[in-house]
């Protein structure tokens, strides 16, 4: 019932319009970071920061990490990093994607009682995994004497599953993508309207 309400909200945000303006947005805060704060903090760091590292990381690697950063670069983390631009992306990424989704699976049918009609909410599963990434890499940098080895952890599990819901959710696009091209041969056309 919950998957269904959250379906029929996404389901008036899959016009073409809104699919691109998701994608301009989401992608634009992207930049930002790629541009404007990881550079910044990756330099301090001597590595990618933590949101970055898909694999995860050891609790030496971030106990080294964070002695290598000082205030201005944790102030600089926790915002406009963490509390502005990584608030803002994981929400319009998870919206662009299970939208996106949600009308390749209309386009190709696919029956609203399928379990895979729920595929939509892989992307908002990442954006869990990104929000409670952010808490307790914040948790870090507040605390970078005294982090607690359950903290690394649980931040470094997080990243990893952020990154694995991510690339699921796109999996997803890309199987979905190619079903519609073989089902329906003039699908590129119906994909515009």
């Amino acid at each position: 019932m919950i998957l269904k309400n959250i379906h029929n909200k996404l389901e008036w945000m899959t016009s073409k319009s809104s699919i691109t303006g998701l994608f301009f947005l989401s992608h634009a805060i992207l930049l930002l970071m790629l541009l404007f704060t990881f550079p910044h903090i990756n330099a301090k760091l001597g590595t990618e920061a933590f949101d970055l590292k898909t694999f995860g990381y050891s609790q030496e690697e971030a106990i080294r990490m964070l002695q290598n950063l000082d205030k201005v670069t944790i102030d600089f983390y926790i915002f406009p990093q963490l509390f502005l631009l990584d608030l803002l992306y994981p929400i319009l990424l998870a919206l662009f994607l299970s939208t996106l989704i949600v009308r390749l699976s209309n386009l190709i049918k696919i029956n609203e009682y399928h379990v895979f009609s729920n595929l939509f909410i892989l992307p908002f599963i990442a954006m869990i995994f990104d929000y409670i990434e952010n808490v307790m890499i914040t948790l870090m940098l507040i605390n970078p004497i005294n982090v607690t080895p359950e903290v690394i952890k649980t931040a470094s599990i997080c990243t990893q599953l952020k990154g694995a819901f991510t690339t699921l959710s796109w999996f997803v696009i890309l199987i979905l993508f190619i079903i519609l091209i073989i089902k329906k041969p003039n699908a590129l056309r119906r994909i515009d309207k």
